[in-house]
């Protein structure tokens, strides 16, 4: 009873503070989101979105690092902090499945940076781990940022169709994505493909359709006049994932929400230079980088993290900017 009632007050004390910090960061982004659309500079996707899979996911990654560039993989605290709930979730199922081998396909870049999705399973795994991308160009890139964090000989990349991979049935303990899945034409192929690969898990995280902000982009791509390249909105939901992962065969261990910081999601809006300038205007200067050493450890990152631990579950699926689904692999499937 007393757990309960701690746990309680803990939850109820998240969900205050939450929407405390909500209402200044948001007002903030909706700044941003006015400014940026009567600018009038030109927007990163301007090509029409293909039909086909393999097109689309190289459109997307090469887009991506084509936006980073010139950001050095910095892109302030939102994606730090992403990065540090993204990478939490992965070493806690690799800690709870036992996880030794893993595929990540298509591989991308959490934060923009490319191949740093995985880069948390390193430590776990006893064989290197494998990315796969339709796109060469990102595939050297996710090689030179291993090889950047130390871990060159830890990594093999693998030039690959998302949906007619080149190995071994059950050869991946694991195998995941990182906001993919709803850019699949067929998203039961490309489950089951995965399926096929993988002896234990298959993870899927995806962008979270609920949080406010993807209703927020989603006007600004058409305010923009630019191609929506973010995907299936029924992969986006998790009911529509859970339907997907049973007909590719998968059964449903676990559903859930990561990354419920107390601002909308932004998705590609960039933000760098106005949270540069908000930050100066309190005398301090925020820059983060993979390989910057210091990482910007702040206290306001650190209360986020205590807010998300002890928000309720129902919260944060409404809340999250991703969603994600564990599936296990049946035997003989």
């Amino acid at each position: 009873m007393i757990r309960f009632i701690i746990s309680l007050i803990k939850q109820t004390t998240a969900v205050v503070l939450w929407l405390l910090l909500n209402i200044p960061l948001n007002i903030f982004i909706l700044f941003v989101f006015i400014r940026q659309v009567l600018s009038g500079r030109k927007p990163v996707v301007t090509e029409p979105v293909p039909d086909d899979s393999d097109a689309r996911i190289r459109l997307f990654v090469e887009n991506n690092l084509r936006y980073m560039a010139p950001r050095r993989g910095d892109e302030g605290l939102g994606t730090k902090y992403e990065r540090i709930m993204v990478d939490g979730l992965l070493g806690r199922i690799a800690g709870q499945y036992g996880i030794k081998s893993a595929l990540e396909s298509p591989a991308d870049g959490i934060t923009g940076i490319p191949g740093a999705n995985s880069l948390a399973l390193a430590g776990h795994l006893s064989r290197p781990m494998n990315l796969t991308n339709p796109s060469l160009l990102l595939l050297q890139e996710a090689g030179a940022t291993w090889k950047g964090k130390g871990l060159g000989d830890q990594v093999r990349i693998i030039q690959s169709r998302v949906a007619a991979l080149p190995f071994a049935d059950g050869s991946h303990e694991l195998s995941w994505s990182f906001c993919m899945l709803e850019k699949m034409n067929d998203p039961v192929a490309y489950l089951k493909e995965l399926s096929r690969v993988s002896s234990k898990i298959v993870l899927m995280v995806t962008i979270n359709n609920n949080n406010l902000g993807n209703a927020l982009h989603r006007r600004y791509h058409a305010i923009r006049k630019t191609p929506w390249d973010h995907g299936r909105i029924d992969m986006t939901r998790t009911f529509g994932m859970i339907n997907a992962f049973a007909q590719a065969g998968l059964e449903i261990l676990e559903t859930g929400a990561v990354d419920v910081p107390p601002s909308m999601d932004t998705q590609d809006m960039p933000l760098k230079d106005d949270i540069a300038a908000v930050v100066r205007l309190f005398g301090r200067k925020w820059e983060w980088g993979l390989h910057n050493k210091a990482e910007n450890k702040s206290d306001l990152l650190g209360c986020f993290c205590w807010l998300e631990a002890n928000l309720p579950l129902w919260f944060k699926r409404l809340n999250a900017h991703h969603i994600y689904v564990i599936g296990k692999v049946r035997d003989g499937s």
